[in-house]
């Protein structure tokens, strides 16, 4: 296992590591007495993916996180052509990108909605994008107290943390160097680790930062959608049909989201992408948000093998 010098930067950092002491000379095998002389580092990496990152030459140096707490009601009070008001500091609010009639005209129930729409929540996204970024650059100002030059095997745990009201934004990873290599002029960082990293490098691509983007829709029903959402029907309506609405907003979402990533990626690469759609109730609407992430990478080579791995263990017959 590798092993953090009690002078390296890592020694002392958060979770307070101190250096083992020494065990009775003579005793112990000497890989033991010479782990006893140093202190031990924290890591978010598997066995394997530790194995796997030793055997590239990088060495882990500490587990980082990063957190952002954001109001998240308020990102919401602009959803639906303004429906609830207030205010909002980031911006326009919203986006109609799709209309739909009520095949009902001769209804003219006040609760009746002969109108719906699909809008996208820009001020939502924004919020989101500015979550995310205030968390992930905390993730790397610690991994710098450690001289780390990248951040491997990223986990994104954002969740909502009390109802709707209020949404965490968590990253963390584990800090690594490169053994008797020069610092990087900015800290790299990737959602990869072990042999998914592994074949990265051997394929010549170069991890530069994990990159994510949110897009969100909100719905505002035509009556069709109410009427199929509850389970009902009628002369227009069949239990069967597809609700259209609904389908129209998980694929713009989808879409967006994608769209979003790929204006930011420029000449680079995305590599081990991953969608989620989650669906949220605010001010009597539905709203569904696709977060779409992976890890930037950049060519800095041609490809080429990593060394056949050496064996640790031999069956003997």
């Amino acid at each position: 296992m590798s092993i953090v010098d009690p002078g390296d930067a890592a020694s002392g950092g958060p979770g307070g590591a101190q250096p083992g002491g020494a065990g009775p000379q003579g005793d112990l095998p000497e890989a033991a007495e010479r782990r006893a002389h140093y202190s031990a580092y924290t890591s978010g990496l598997t066995v394997q993916e530790l194995a796997a990152c030793e055997h590239m030459g990088m060495r882990p140096v500490a587990l980082v996180q990063g957190f952002c707490a954001m109001g998240w009601n308020f990102s919401f009070t602009s959803v639906g052509m303004g429906m609830g008001g207030g205010y909002n500091r980031y911006g326009s609010g919203y986006r109609t990108v799709s209309s739909y009639s009520c095949p009902h005209p001769w209804v003219s129930d006040a609760e009746h909605h002969q109108y719906g729409f699909n809008s996208e929540c820009t001020d939502m996204e924004a919020a989101w994008a500015d979550g995310y970024n205030r968390a992930y650059q905390r993730l790397i100002e610690e991994a710098g107290e450690f001289g780390a030059h990248g951040v491997i095997g990223i986990t994104d745990a954002t969740k909502s943390l009390v109802g709707s009201g209020v949404r965490e934004f968590h990253l963390y990873g584990t800090a690594v160097v490169f053994e008797n290599s020069q610092a990087p002029r900015q800290i790299w960082s990737t959602y990869l680790a072990g042999q998914r990293l592994g074949k990265l490098f051997e394929a010549g691509l170069l991890p530069v930062s994990i990159i994510a983007a949110n897009a969100s829709i909100s719905i505002y029903p035509v009556c069709v959608t109410e009427i199929l959402e509850q389970g009902s029907w009628d002369n227009y309506v069949s239990p069967g049909s597809e609700i259209t609405q609904l389908s129209d907003a998980h694929t713009s979402a989808r879409q967006l989201a994608r769209d979003h990533l790929k204006s930011r990626l420029g000449n680079d690469e995305l590599h081990g992408a991953d969608l989620m759609v989650h669906e949220y109730r605010s001010f009597g609407l539905e709203v569904i948000s696709a977060e779409l992430r992976g890890t930037r990478v950049r060519r800095f080579k041609d490809v080429e093998p990593l060394p056949a791995p050496v064996p640790t263990v031999r069956m003997v017959g």
